[in-house]
């Protein structure tokens, strides 16, 4: 009988604790305290993941940034301006263009006019005359005034003083442009001399309509 009493309580004490932890773990508060555990490692471990992940740019990076920005911002401000300069001159050498185009067709169309003008009337037989003297050197033949045309006595000797009439002259083409002055008139690069004569003289006429003769100073030589 006694060892029954002592086998009864020996069960009772192994049995009750192992009961009451299963009621503990079973809990609502258990669960929570379980499920809080849970959610506080999946949060922090992203979270963790993230921060170990992040690099913060320092001040001097955000300089060299921002340098390069309005750098890159310039250039093509720069790219811009010389597109318009360049489409202007463009347009000022239509211009000249068709200025000449009128001019040669007044010369062409007065010319008729004087061979009708000859058939009509013609004049009378001129009496023999001696010899005439010898002509002097020929000049250029204009084809207009100075400020529509650089085939012009004023021009040639200009021309001629300044390069020796030669556009590929290393120092500015055959009127000696500066590289800033043919930039600013024709907003092209220089140095001039690597522009066509036709280019070279559409910017000189145009420097003309600006400050007439004043920009070259073997005017004076010329007697401009």
């Amino acid at each position: 009988m006694r060892f029954r009493i002592a086998l009864a309580t020996a069960l009772a004490v192994a049995v009750i604790p192992a009961l009451i932890l299963t009621l503990l773990s079973t809990t609502p508060a258990a669960s929570a305290r379980d499920t809080r555990h849970v959610a506080v490692a999946e949060v922090r471990g992203p979270e963790h993941a993230v921060a170990l992940k992040s690099h913060l740019m320092s001040y001097a990076q955000a300089v060299k940034v921002a340098q390069l920005v309005d750098f890159a911002q310039a250039v093509e401000l720069q790219k811009e301006e010389s597109y318009l300069r360049y489409v202007t001159f463009m347009h000022y050498l239509e211009e000249v263009a068709y200025l000449k185009a009128v001019a040669s067709a007044e010369q062409q169309q007065a010319a008729a006019r004087q061979a009708a003008a000859a058939q009509v009337d013609p004049a009378p037989a001129a009496a023999p005359t001696p010899a005439p003297a010898p002509a002097p050197a020929a000049s250029p033949a204009a084809g207009g005034s100075d400020a529509t045309s650089t085939n012009t006595p004023d021009w040639a000797c200009i021309r001629e003083h300044e390069s020796g009439d030669d556009y590929s002259d290393y120092n500015g083409g055959a009127y000696q442009f500066e590289d800033g002055t043919w930039t600013s008139v024709t907003g092209l690069p220089g140095p001039a001399e690597n522009y066509p004569p036709s280019v070279q003289d559409a910017a000189a006429l145009k420097l003309y309509a600006e400050r007439g003769f004043e920009p070259w100073t073997t005017r004076y030589v010329c007697g401009l």
